[in-house]
């Protein structure tokens, strides 16, 4: 017995700690009963007078049982600590010996790294970072539901917002906002600023408070309520460089006064990261008419409350609304109950499918990578083989081989996700501030925590794809033909090689796909690029400008004013021409506008057609470069008192006069629930205005300023020239005329360019994600045939010294590049033909089923086959047949 507990082997597992255990405690009793049993005692008794002063047997066998197993675990993890840090130790020195394959590895990797971060980054504060509202998804944004305009974001009263507020069980908060432009005015000068108008208690609803101060109170709305301002973080520390002073400080917003009783975190922002200041809304007479539509609803869900039930009982509150005002809510077909994320960002179908792609893109070349390591790894791993054979013979395990195979892989991969994680820091850091503000996110595009870990997530991951399928072929290899062959390994080689096949085809496969998608962004974008316009944007300026009622409170005042601005920037040196308009073209406002021909008014007015409506002064058109195409364009003949004119575009000539005379006829146009008869004085170019995601056949109504006057307005100025270098003289001209008004100047080519962002920004990530591919892809040719050479240079010496050409072997070498590029071109262009239907919604006036771009691609990896595979098929035929036959 003794004998047995010295050398007994160590216990591993919790089945053998309990065996060992009760080993140890019969040994123990047989002991004393052999003592006892020497004092006098029957063997019986003597049992039971052992098991009596030794005590409770079951609790001591469970609790040494347990003791025991806590000590095994210990040991065995400090066991596989001991081993990994010795795999790691050797993989760091063998790694350090192979400096070529380490650096060119974890630069592939990185690079498919940093592009996966760069990406994720950009889609983090639209789609992942926190909201900054408490239980944010509780939280949901309220829209009428418009049939004629196919919109579900229509705005509410605040009558209407009152009756869903006292008869909706499913909300528990709901407050309402508009936002508008004022001008900011003080000793830091003037300055145009978007401002957030909210009832009193949408703080509340939100869930947000102030980082400094406070948010408003009760009573603080409504047209007796304090002028009281909140402003946003950014602003405070630009403006008022972070002065917590400002707190109880009065600002001017449109000549009027406002205290400063909060700033919030740098966090928030709402309804989009363009609006800096909020202030209560001042409820007037007028906007409490149940008309009076201009203010988007809030609302928290009551507890146990969904969505969808939530929109079920609003909907049935809509129908019963709609029955007692007809004219009001009865224009509605429903109503729409939105998550706050989606519904604060009006893009968000459009971001969501044009982010989700590029994450798709920089998925498939961290994929291309990897498979490109994957094959380098495996050339490798069997160039090793006789070391893994040795290693395998002195009693080291598969499992232990495998381990160590993939360690060197992940210490490889850690490399490239520090390289990758610093490369996109930088990129993140030039891109960041260019992605504009008016698209709700929070905070800014930069790489954070949630980012960070993304990319460890990425790196940890990487190794799997790349590494341990290498690692465990290799693992697989017979030793004795190991041994035998000397590390060259004719049988495995030939396995490796068919592996290594598979992978270039599938590497050409994953590139195609996404050079195909490069390839239809790229005329995407080209197609947004020829579009005709209608107007001239590269030689024109713009300039903003809103008159605050409390300057200027009557319209002769206001005209005034632009009457003089008007003559001022005239007379800068280098303005040709000067024009008004409002809305301005591709400005993302759109005022529609619903009319019918004369004579041809359907009883019901929701029939009537609808186009674009702009008040313009007469010398926009022709500041703007819209041709006239026929009659005449507005005179200072056409005043406010006369009969009523318009200006209407081709296309609704086209459309509803067709083979007619459009000028001379009579339009009624619904202006308030009013018909106003207006006569057609002249036709001009079509203009795209909502955006080229709408077309550009939108169609136009124009009014004079005279007959429909706007406060808010924007200066078309033309040049001779670059329009941005008239910023300076044409603010300073403005200046002259008030000082205190802010102006916001832009050329409308930064415009133009800011509405085709989506397509730009998306070919030129997919245009550097398409190079990569290519360049991955033609070393993963390259790779491949210089592997072959190097398998087959027996056969290719034995070819040669039989007489075979030096031009047949290259055509052999470069033919087989081709076989595998065309092999991977037909997998990758059905798989591009299958995911055509998700990338249809990115494209413009190009179908994702483009010939010209299928074809190109499949040319252009053939020219990139027969490149990668002519080097290494040159050396092939320099090779001395008798050189390599003796060696072999």
């Amino acid at each position: 017995m003794a004998f047995r507990r010295t050398f007994r082997r160590p216990d591993r597992g919790p089945d053998d700690a309990r065996s060992a255990v009760d080993e140890e405690l019969a040994f123990h009793l047989e002991e004393a009963e052999e003592e006892l049993v020497a004092g006098g005692l029957t063997p019986a008794q003597a049992r039971d007078e052992a098991v009596r002063r030794f005590g409770d047997v079951d609790e001591t066998r469970h609790y040494c049982a347990d003791q025991q197993t806590r000590r095994e675990t210990r040991e065995g993890w400090t066991m596989r600590l001991d081993e990994l840090r010795q795999d790691l130790g050797f993989a760091l020195r063998t790694l350090g010996k192979a400096r070529a394959y380490s650096t060119v590895v974890a630069l592939t990797l990185a690079v498919g790294i940093a592009a996966c971060t760069v990406i994720f980054s950009l889609m983090n504060p639209y789609f992942f970072r926190p909201l900054p509202f408490e239980d944010a998804d509780r939280l949901v944004q309220l829209g009428h539901v418009d049939a004629r305009y196919g919109w579900d974001g229509a705005r509410f009263s605040l009558d209407m917002i009152e009756d869903y507020r006292q008869r909706s069980r499913a909300l528990d908060g709901l407050g309402a906002y508009y936002y508008g432009s004022a001008a900011l005015t003080g000793p830091e000068g003037p300055e145009a600023v978007s401002v957030g108008y909210l009832t009193d208690n949408l703080f509340q609803v939100l869930g947000s408070s102030a980082a400094l101060g406070r948010t408003f109170g009760p009573g603080e709305g409504g047209p007796r309520g304090e002028n009281v301002v909140v402003v946003d973080h950014g602003l405070w520390q630009r403006r008022w460089t972070g002065d917590p002073g400002i707190l109880g400080r009065s600002v001017s917003l449109d000549g009027v006064p406002y205290t400063v009783i909060g700033i919030m975190p740098a966090t928030f922002s709402f309804p989009f990261g363009g609006v800096k200041l909020w202030v209560p809304d001042r409820a007037s007479a007028a906007s409490l008419e149940r008309d009076a539509d201009y203010y988007l609803p809030v609302a928290r869900l009551a507890g146990g409350w969904t969505r969808e039930r939530a929109a079920e009982e609003l909907g049935q509150i809509h129908a019963s609304l709609a029955a007692e005002h007809p004219d009001e809510d009865g224009a509605y077909s429903g109503i729409s109950v939105k998550g706050i994320r989606e519904a604060l960002n009006f893009a968000w179908d459009i971001l969501t499918v044009g982010l989700s792609t590029l994450l798709a893109s920089v998925l498939f070349v961290l994929a291309i990578a990897c498979v490109n390591v994957a094959s380098l790894t495996l050339a490798r791993a069997q160039g090793r083989s006789r070391e893994i054979a040795v290693r395998t013979a002195i009693g080291a395990g598969r499992g232990r081989i495998v381990r160590q195979l993939v360690t060197e892989s992940l210490a490889l991969s850690v490399l490239g996700g520090v390289l990758g994680t610093a490369l996109a820091y930088w990129v993140v850091g030039m891109v960041g501030p260019s992605v504009p503000e008016d698209l709700y996110r929070v905070g800014a595009v930069t790489v954070d925590r949630t980012v960070l870990l993304f990319a460890l997530a990425v790196t940890l991951g990487t190794p799997l794809l790349f590494g341990l399928a290498p690692a465990l072929s290799v693992a697989r290899t017979e030793l004795s033909s190991a041994l035998r062959e000397g590390g060259r390994g004719a049988g495995s080689g030939r396995a490796a090689l068919r592996t290594r096949r598979a992978l270039v085809v599938a590497e050409v496969a994953l590139a195609v796909v996404l050079v195909v998608g490069t390839g239809l962004m790229v005329r995407s974008f080209q197609q947004v690029q020829n579009v005709d316009m209608g107007f001239q944007a590269d030689r024109v300026l713009t300039a903003e400008v809103i008159p605050p009622g409390t300057d200027y409170p009557q319209q002769a005042d206001f005209e005034g004013y632009f009457e003089r601005a008007g003559d001022v920037v005239a007379s800068v040196p280098g303005v040709e021409a000067v024009g008004q308009i409002y809305p301005l073209p591709l400005n993302h406002e759109t005022i529609p506008i619903v009319f019918a021909p004369a004579g041809r008014e359907s009883a019901d007015q929701d029939d009537w057609p609808n186009a674009l409506w702009a008040s313009v002064t007469p010398e926009y058109f022709g500041s703007m470069g819209v041709p006239l195409v026929a009659g005449r364009t507005f005179s200072s003949e056409d005043e406010a008192a006369g009969n009523r004119v318009v200006v209407v575009s081709r296309s609704l000539a086209e459309r509803h006069f067709p083979g007619e005379e459009a000028v001379g006829r009579s339009l009624t146009l619904l202006l308030g629930g009013a018909r106003a008869p207006a006569t057609i004085v002249g036709v001009v170019g079509d203009v795209v205005h909502s955006g080229f995601a709408a077309g550009s056949t939108d169609l136009h109504i124009y009014q004079p300023q005279t007959q429909n006057s706007r406060r808010r307005r924007f200066f078309v100025l033309r040049t001779p020239g670059d329009p941005a270098e008239l910023v300076g003289p044409v603010r300073g001209a403005l200046e002259s005329v008030d000082r205190n008004l802010p102006v916001t100047l832009r050329p409308m080519n930064d415009i133009v360019l800011e509405n085709t962002y989506q397509w730009s920004a998306s070919s030129l990530f997919m245009g550097a994600f398409g190079l990569v591919a290519v360049l991955l892809a033609s070393l993963g040719v390259y790779g491949l045939v210089s592997y072959s050479v190097a398998q087959r240079r027996k056969e290719l010496g034995i070819r040669m010294a039989i007489g075979a050409e030096a031009a047949t072997i290259g055509k052999l070498l470069i033919g087989e590049g081709l076989r595998l590029t065309l092999l991977g071109s037909v997998i990758g262009l059905a798989a591009a033909l299958g995911l055509g239907r998700f990338t249809a919604a990115l494209l413009y006036n190009v179908s994702p089923f483009d010939a010209p771009t299928f074809v190109g691609v499949v040319l252009l990896f053939g020219v990139v086959a027969v490149a990668a595979s002519y080097p290494p098929a040159l050396r092939a035929t320099r090779v001395d047949p008798v050189t390599v036959l003796r060696q072999e």
